[in-house]
């Protein structure tokens, strides 16, 4: 059978997988996991397994992509490959959410060579391959990344992309330290990522402060300047977070936007609502370009798109400049009018879970109305029916 890699294409035997729930799997090396598994039993483990096996029930099934990638984030270190329906636009999707290589049929072999499923990560990897070696040298405690691009929206706003770290893994929606190379002592601030898990490539959307410690010195940062980054990420606006419900809001002010760009952007978020409700309110028109480019993307992916479908809702409103929806977002929440403008009913702990990311006045406001509607405040040691970013910056 051909098994497609980093590297290409090979062939290998059958393995002969032992479903985790049956009681041989104890004591087997290699092991299937599917979507009704529970991975504690695997990660709980005393004895090494060295070949985990998930299934794809068809290249819709978005399932696979979240169970990599959960066990990647609880330490898993095995081979890891993905068996199934999958073709060839996913591999880079596969890849980044933990898979090291994918199961095919020889007929899909042959209407998908190699070369479609290198096309996609060919560039990035070569790239990485011309990175220089930073003048000063990084320390342990940090990845050196490259800055590959960046995009100023307003005198305020701006993004920028880095390489990705072939190590790197964390959860849509948390945030990580970056700073820039300082022969003294480096400022790090926390950033929200606002790519998808499965991105080769990390994005940031960013605030200029003229006087901020790292913000003033980020917003003249070029192609190919070095960016240093902290290992580990974390934070509240993830879905393990949340109790299930039916609507999921992520209400935004600014860059706050950023977080968002990462969820409505994971195929795991529209596994887990029926409805997805991003809000993205700035004082100008011009501010909300960012939201606008992402939520466009996200519908015009040829994977992603499929999962959002009609479950992507986009609301952005602005303070200052006149245009389709004016207002506070906590005003178009108490008047009313965002729930009749969606045609939805107001907040409810029964059906409604909430993510939260602005400025701290705007986060009080907000984390006060949700509680007016009877909702619970969530974390990861205890999900509940909203969460808020407490380490937002801008």
């Amino acid at each position: 059978m051909p098994i497609v890699t980093r590297n290409g294409f090979s062939t290998a035997g059958p393995i002969d997988a032992v479903s985790l729930e049956a009681p041989e799997a104890a004591e087997a090396e290699t092991v299937l996991v599917s979507s009704e598994a529970d991975v504690e039993r695997l990660l709980a483990r005393n004895s090494p397994v060295s070949l985990v096996q998930i299934p794809f029930r068809n290249s819709h099934d978005g399932v696979g992509y979240s169970l990599a990638r959960l066990l990647r984030n609880r330490g898993y270190t095995g081979r890891i490959r993905a068996r199934g329906d999958i073709i060839s636009d996913q591999f880079r999707y596969a890849l980044a959410c933990g898979f090291d290589e994918v199961e095919i049929s020889e007929a899909l072999a042959a209407r998908q060579p190699e070369e479609h499923w290198l096309g996609d990560i060919a560039p990035a990897r070569s790239y990485r391959d011309k990175i220089q070696k930073p003048a000063i040298e990084a320390p342990a405690s940090v990845f050196a990344e490259t800055v590959t691009r960046v995009t100023h929206y307003t005198d305020r706003l701006f993004s920028f992309r880095i390489t990705r770290p072939a190590s790197f893994r964390f959860r849509a929606g948390e945030f990580v330290m970056i700073g820039l190379p300082d022969a003294g002592r480096p400022v790090y601030r926390a950033y929200s990522i606002a790519s998808p898990a499965w991105d080769e490539e990390i994005e940031f959307f960013s605030i200029k402060v003229p006087d901020g410690a790292l913000s003033s010195k980020l917003a003249h940062i070029r192609v190919g300047d070095s960016i240093w980054m902290k290992k580990k990420p974390t934070g509240t606006l993830v879905l393990d977070a949340l109790r299930p419900g039916k609507r999921l809001w992520m209400f935004s002010t600014g860059t706050g936007f950023a977080p968002f760009a990462s969820l409505i952007r994971d195929p795991e978020t529209y596994e887990k609502f029926d409805k997805v409700i991003v809000t993205h309110t700035c004082r100008q028109v011009a501010e909300l370009k960012y939201g606008f480019d992402c939520v466009a993307g996200v519908r015009e992916d040829p994977l992603i798109g499929e999962f959002a479908g009609d479950k992507l809702v986009h609301y952005p409103s602005t303070t200052r400049e006149e245009s389709r929806t004016m207002g506070r977002i906590t005003t178009l929440i108490e008047t009313g009018q965002l729930f009749s403008d969606l045609g939805v009913p107001a907040l409810s702990s029964v059906t409604d879970r909430v993510m939260i990311c602005g400025s701290s006045e705007m986060l009080a406001d907000v984390k006060a109305l949700c509680e007016r509607f009877g909702l619970a405040e969530g974390s990861n040691s205890k999900p509940a029916d909203f969460v808020i970013e407490k380490a937002f910056v801008g």
